[in-house]
């Protein structure tokens, strides 16, 4: 088997089966309350505004979009790209549940006084006694800038079995420092942890000539049709192609 992931179009995710879908909307929407520290004034946290879809509302909206920005200075013109992967589609093309996600999500979580962020002792407790260990450290993606519409954290765990499992927590609120949801338990779809965050997406246009252009994200860079880099070139035709408009794209199943 090969290190190399293989990359191909996934269409918007309906989830695993419908309970994935169903905790991760709970979790989208669950009411994690106000903190002082919070702004966007009396609405503007994402609890409030995902209170408001209905699970149909997610699955219908683009799990990914794409706007380029067209600024001057000194008189040299530049462009900076602005990607937004939905985090409802995001996760369902990862996550799944199995008896075991059952049975430790159906555990009361009181106190968040467990071993791992957004958990009770209970339910750490629950996890040793049905043979899971934490792999590595804990991770949140707003220490790395992720492009999701909202951030997680969490921490991966394996079982005995060796599989692969993800205690993760949503930031519902509007302060990075608050705001998040109880831990859940998934089991993820791969065995490599990194493909949680695997950001992979494209975006594509036609310019005045219906010659296609392609702005394909790996996670650190861009690439257009021809598998290049990117300059502002490449970023100044697909602008003026979708006359700066935000544009819909596609995820990319990354297999590992």
């Amino acid at each position: 088997m090969t290190d190399t992931p293989i990359l191909f179009m996934l269409q918007p995710s309906k989830g695993n089966n419908m309970r994935t879908n169903q905790l991760i909307y709970a979790m989208l929407t669950e009411n994690t309350g106000r903190a002082i520290c919070d702004s966007g004034g009396e609405n503007g946290r994402h609890w409030q505004h995902n209170q408001k879809k209905t699970i149909e509302d997610f699955q219908a909206e683009p799990s990914c979009t794409l706007e380029i920005s067209k600024w001057e200075r000194d008189g040299k013109v530049s462009y900076d790209p602005y990607i937004s992967i939905s985090l409802y589609h995001h996760l369902n093309r990862i996550l799944d549940l199995d008896g075991l996600c059952e049975e430790f999500n159906s555990i009361e979580c009181g106190n968040w006084n467990g071993d791992f962020y957004g958990t009770d002792w209970n339910q750490c407790e629950w996890l040793t006694e049905n043979g899971f260990t934490a792999k590595g450290d804990g991770f949140y993606s707003y220490n790395w800038c992720a492009n999701y519409s909202q951030d997680i954290q969490g921490q991966f765990l394996e079982y005995q079995s060796g599989e692969l499992y993800v205690l993760l927590q949503i930031h519902n609120g509007a302060d990075a420092r608050g705001g998040y949801t109880d831990a859940k338990l998934f089991k993820m779809n791969s065995n490599e942890d990194y493909a949680l965050f695997d950001e992979s997406c494209c975006f594509y246009a036609e310019d005045e000539n219906e010659h296609p252009l392609h702005l394909d994200w790996m996670g650190s860079e861009f690439t257009n049709e021809d598998g290049c880099g990117v300059d502002d070139e490449d970023f100044a035709r697909f602008y003026h192609a979708t006359n700066g408009e935000l544009v819909n794209g596609d995820l990319l199943e990354c297999c590992y």
